[in-house]
């Protein structure tokens, strides 16, 4: 089914709850509030319905729910020779589905058949046909305040949410001719919870763009990357206010320290109150976030099921779990133990393969030689890491002999566990799946994540290691957290509670379950 879309034409402002609500039964993806020209003219500037729209966004999710995504096209509210919000020179989405209006449209109304030429196929529905075309404004509209030629304001604007939402559109409010917004790039996101997840910036730009434009097509706009919390206001001297949040209102401060050093005039500062996340639950802001969005992917699937690869067999359906040290794999890999998966612990074999009669340990001993044995004829790996470590071309033959050992008994386990137990989902935990090749003999790869200084700790707790050989281990990993997240399906992040950590264990698994169609 093909995501719809709807026009919502509204007057009737203090019943937008109601309005906004009757549209729910129609399925929709995306849904553009605009404001009927009498709004426009009934409202002494568009910035006095900025709450207005802080209020509409911070409560659409519980009238119209969180898949559909609300744009307010405040834009509608400038002045217009002609006839505002119907008039043919505003932007409008290309394509639409719905019309809906909150009045009984009259026969023949010009602005009404305009829209309707415009969308020939789309369906006009009155979400209220008792009600006339008259203006009902919101209680309390916002106060005079000034507006300014040239605004700015920064964020990192990852997966467009309402706040980003509200604190753009009073962007748009208050300027009048240009709009700079900084997209941080780069360093800037390395700070950030989960930043891994973060889109890629020309993403966002292309995304906050398209928002803006969205929201009043009358403006110019700047959208640019930022490496620094500065951006173009440390140079740009014709600027005038800079938005903020309360979150961010020391930044502001900041701006005007540096832009008098420099030379340039100070900025006025706009602060904007930041919306409640109402859905919340331990271990999230209570504020809704980009962070927030970004823990809710956590055991969800980033990307498509890809099909098998020709080589691998549809059964049992083998998950590689990946991830850096001290990020939680083993315990995650438990958790699917519980929950009815075959595992396997590709280190555990490792160390199995090393044991004498195996053929793994006379290639060892063939290629490094018998100074590396004890004397019961095991290996001693504390002589063979004294030489593989300081000869990267040693450790790559060691590498070599090891990895194509492992996949091989790993493989063998698999079909084993899938034969005689019966389980036909096995995930297979291994540290160097991604270097090794190994992705190629699983069906899909997960991994864990925790970021650098929650691994260094667990590291001097576990292992009892002094900071620095802990710091030491964790940088001395090859494959990078960024690396090991662009090549999963499925991501978890044990930095915080027990319970988090087991509801995203549960979420993929009851993903993968109904994907196979597998009861377990």
């Amino acid at each position: 089914m093909s995501p719809k879309i709807g026009l919502l034409t509204a007057v009737h402002l203090a019943s937008i709850s109601k309005t906004l609500t009757a549209t729910r039964p129609y399925a929709l993806s995306t849904l553009y509030l605009q404001f009927h020209p009498q709004v426009a003219a009934s409202v002494r500037c568009p910035r006095a319905l900025g709450r207005f729209v802080a209020s509409v966004y911070q409560s659409s999710v519980s009238w119209i729910g969180s898949e559909v995504d609300l744009r307010i096209m405040t834009g509608t509210l400038r002045t217009d020779p002609d006839a505002g919000a119907f008039s043919s020179q505003r932007k409008r989405p290309p394509m639409v589905d719905y019309l809906f209006f909150d009045y009984a449209v009259a026969a023949g109304a010009d602005g009404e058949k305009y829209l309707s030429d415009r969308y020939p196929t789309a369906q006009v529905v009155e979400l209220d046909t008792e009600a006339e075309c008259t203006v009902e404004l919101p209680s309390v509209l916002d106060p005079e305040v000034d507006t300014f030629r040239n605004v700015v304001l920064g964020g990192t604007f990852d997966r467009i949410h309402a706040g980003h939402k509200v604190l753009l559109t009073q962007a748009v409010l208050l300027a009048t001719e240009r709009l700079v917004v900084g997209v941080t790039d780069g360093p800037m996101n390395k700070g950030k919870k989960l930043y891994e997840l973060i889109h890629p910036t020309e993403q966002r730009i292309a995304e906050v763009n398209q928002l803006l434009r969205d929201i009043d097509s009358t403006l110019r706009y700047e959208v640019v990357p930022i490496a620094d919390p500065f951006g173009p206001t440390a140079t740009d001297p014709n600027m005038d206010l800079i938005v903020v949040s309360t979150e961010t209102a020391r930044g502001g401060a900041k701006v005007n320290e540096l832009r008098s050093r420099n030379g340039l005039n100070q900025l006025q500062v706009h602060t904007i109150e930041l919306l409640d996340d109402e859905a919340t639950i331990d271990d999230k802001e209570d504020k809704i976030s980009s962070s927030n969005q970004r823990m809710d992917l956590l055991g969800s699937r980033l990307k498509p099921r890809k099909p098998a690869p020709a080589n691998l067999p549809a059964k049992p359906y083998v998950i590689g779990l990946v991830g850096g040290i001290a990020a939680g794999k083993t315990k995650m890999r438990e958790r699917f133990e519980k929950l009815g998966a075959g595992v396997i612990d590709c280190d555990k074999i490792g160390h199995q393969l090393y044991e004498p009669g195996e053929e793994c340990h006379k290639q060892v001993v063939a290629a490094f030689g018998p100074e590396i044995l004890r004397s019961d004829g095991t290996i001693n790996r504390q002589a063979l890491g004294a030489i593989v470590f300081g000869d990267r071309s040693k450790l790559d033959q060691l590498n070599a002999i090891m990895w194509e050992a492992i996949r091989k008994r790993a493989k063998e386990v698999a079909h084993t566990m899938y034969e005689q137990q019966g389980k036909e989902i096995v995930v297979m935990e291994a540290a160097v799946l991604l270097r090794a090749g190994w992705q190629q003999d699983c069906h899909e790869v997960w991994s864990c994540i925790v970021p650098r200084e929650e691994a260094i700790r667990r590291l001097m707790e576990r292992n009892q290691l002094a900071e620095k050989e802990a710091i030491r281990r964790v940088d001395a990993q090859v494959t990078s957290t960024e690396e090991i997240v662009k090549n999963s399906d499925i991501v978890f992040c044990t930095l915080w509670s027990y319970e988090f950590s087991q509801r995203q264990a549960e979420k993929a698994w009851a993903i993968i379950q109904h994907e196979l169609k597998l009861k377990l």
